[in-house]
């Protein structure tokens, strides 16, 4: 049965409709990402769902005892809790459970002396303590703490009291207990907006394992294709479902759109051949002929001109100056906050027409580099130098350079004034401002308006070296498609901080990758990073299983290679010694999971020992015994998975 389902609803603002007959559900398990341009309805749908909007027409269902889990900026947090405290507040049912336990030990302990009294409540303490360990009543606390390390925050923050955090940590810190809760269904709106790339991939893979229902609404192509199986986008107040992440989506919404194209045509061909009969018909005065022709036709159901994306005309950069061949010099660089170094000791060239994304975790110093580039912070050590000719155009999150009592034409025309219109109208094209919104008020744009308007205004000014700080925020995916098609015809130099990977995949071929020990220079793209990134722990896996063997066989190994490099010996083969390896390893590994699967085994006996509760103590000894055990277990199973793909290759 469907969790929710949607059965012909449209919902107005006022005489504006922004959805038109609805029809669409979500059933247990399935991941659906909600995607479609801002202003088109998202998270009018949320809200539907959680019941805080009614339809104006059409019907909602949702099944009885659905828990709804919907991340909100206003979800309540108490300020006098710490941040761990404030996450294990999630845990409603295992505490409630937790109270139950405690009461039934009491009772246990009052009932001695009677012995069919305490047989009685041995065996509901016992059903209790099963259904604790179910919910993971003795690994909670773990959990907490890997899902706020997870979402960024560092093992010193946890003590921290809610009241002192930022905006942006006390939205990670509802993302966290909205994660930890036990809703059957999670609405998800853009929870990655607040993440760096770390706390994004993290995020992926905790929503990929995720056995709840998830909605997600999110601008992040990656993020789509990585943790959905389902999409519905909403266009011209509608739905269309897809199968598949975001990438097969968008295939299957083109294979539609050539198909209806495909009818348009044929349908189109065909009233022609009629019309032309008719024509040749009367002229011809065979009346009746053309009447029962006619008639048809108008009896036909016209199917609708489907609606063809287009790339826009590309930019014409023809005007730009060209700069020296290096454009940007970071010799010695550092920068401190009183006793808090961001960066020291950076050392990075950049040449004519290299593009360079910053990626790194939030706070580690990517705005502050950019500010001091252009000029608007100052370095606490080193010196930075522009090349010969270098005019840098520079895109901040907060969009300074807008006017707010202009309207969008004559924002951007206030740019190259001696421009006709035609051509600034076809600029903010580019940037999908079209018709009547080119007439809008600066100052009531969205974000996302704005954020497009000031980098249409940053490109027509055509400064040879483009410096874009988070330029994909409040973007939705077709703007951020205007904006990656827009500096594709760029033909400058490039400098982003972005948390956009599928963005900087497509904009650039170097990286400054901002790490807790310093920044370090990448050649390559992002996936190419990332790709190198995952190969690395892979190997410190393998390498960290294989030093305990290679001690106890030092000596034979030695041999070994000596004899192997003499003429006449058995020719030494590495992939079978490899092989044998990691055979080895799969045995190894297999044997310590039967030690700590009895291990468990053992520790659940302790915990179901009649004594073991009477003793808070000894409860959160076994108990954390058995919490780590579990985890070790699970570690060990990854490792063996590992392996044993490596021996199926």
């Amino acid at each position: 049965m469907a969790l929710v389902s949607f059965h012909k609803v449209t919902k107005h603002y006022g005489a504006q409709c922004v959805l038109q007959g609805i029809s669409w559900g979500i059933d247990p398990g399935q991941h659906v990402g909600l995607i479609g341009s801002n202003g088109t309805g998202k998270t009018t749908m949320l809200q539907l769902i959680t019941g805080d909007l009614s339809p104006d027409e059409g019907e909602i269902s949702r099944r009885r005892d659905l828990r709804t889990g919907y991340l909100t900026q206003d979800a309540h947090l108490t300020a006098t809790n710490s941040v761990l405290d404030e996450a294990l507040s999630s845990f409603e049912r295992i505490h409630a459970l937790e109270k139950q336990l405690r009461e039934a030990e009491a009772a246990l302990e009052k009932a001695k002396g009677d012995a069919e009294e305490t047989e009685r409540r041995l065996g509901q303490y016992g059903r209790l303590t099963e259904e604790f360990e179910r919910a993971g009543g003795y690994t909670y606390p773990h959990r907490a703490k890997t899902v706020l390390h997870g979402l960024g925050f560092k093992e010193e923050d946890l003590s921290l009291p809610v009241n002192v955090l930022s905006g942006g940590q006390k939205t990670r810190l509802r993302l966290g207990k909205l994660l930890l809760g036990d809703a059957d269904l999670l609405l998800l709106d853009e929870p990655e907006s607040h993440l760096d790339v770390a706390a994004t991939e993290w995020l992926e893979e905790y929503i990929t394992d995720h056995p709840a229902a998830i909605l997600l609404v999110s601008h992040d192509r990656y993020f789509l294709d990585r943790t959905v199986n389902r999409i519905a986008e909403l266009e011209d107040l509608g739905l269309q479902n897809f199968p598949g992440n975001y990438t097969r989506a968008m295939e299957v919404k083109a294979e539609r759109l050539k198909a209806r194209q495909r009818e348009y045509d044929q349908q189109q061909a065909f009233i022609k051949e009629r019309e032309e009969f008719i024509r040749r018909t009367i002229e011809g005065v065979k009346t009746k002929q053309a009447q029962g022709r006619r008639s048809h036709l108008a009896r036909l159901e016209r199917l609708e001109k489907p609606r063809t994306k287009h790339r826009s005309a590309s930019l014409n950069f023809g005007t730009m100056k060209r700069s020296g061949r290096d454009v940007l010099a970071l010799d010695d660089l550092s920068k401190s906050y009183g006793t808090r170094t961001l960066f020291s000791e950076l050392h990075f060239t950049q040449h004519l027409g290299d593009r360079v994304g910053l990626i790194g975790y939030n706070g580690a110093g990517k705005t502050t580099l950019l500010r001091m580039i252009v000029g608007q912070e100052t370095p606490s050590s080193g010196s930075i130098r522009l090349g010969t000719g270098v005019d840098i155009g520079y895109y901040d999150q907060e969009r300074a350079s807008l006017t707010g009592d202009r309207d969008v034409l004559n924002e951007l025309w206030s740019v190259r004034p001696a421009m006709n219109e035609g051509t600034v109208r076809n600029l903010l094209g580019r940037f999908l401002f079209r018709g009547d919104d080119v007439f809008k008020q600066v100052n009531l744009l969205s974000g996302g308006e704005q954020g497009r308007l000031a980098l249409a205004k940053l490109i027509l000014e055509e400064p040879n070296f483009l410096v874009l700080d988070e330029p994909t925020n409040h973007l939705d995916i077709l703007s951020r498609q205007a904006l990656e098609q827009a500096l594709a015809d760029y033909p400058g130099t490039l400098m982003v901080a972005s948390h956009d990977r599928y963005f900087l995949d497509q904009m650039v071929s170097a990286l400054l990758i901002f790490e807790q020990d310093g920044v370090r220079h990448w050649e390559g793209t992002y996936s190419e990073y990332r790709t190198y990134k995952e190969e690395q722990r892979l190997a410190a896996a393998r390498a960290k299983e294989k030093k305990p063997r290679r001690k106890a066989g030092a000596a034979a190994g030695t041999n070994a290679g000596t004899n192997a490099g003499t003429a006449g010996g058995t020719a030494y083969d590495p992939r079978k010694k490899e092989r044998k390896e990691q055979r080895m390893m799969a045995e190894a590994l297999e044997a310590a999971i039967r030690k700590k699967e009895e291990e468990i085994a053992r520790l659940e006996g302790d915990l179901g020992e009649e004594g073991t509760f009477s003793d808070r103590e000894q409860v959160e000894r076994v108990g954390s015994a058995y919490a780590r055990a579990r985890q070790e277990l699970e570690d060990l199973y990854l490792e063996w998975e590992v392996v044993a793909m490596e021996l199926e290759d």
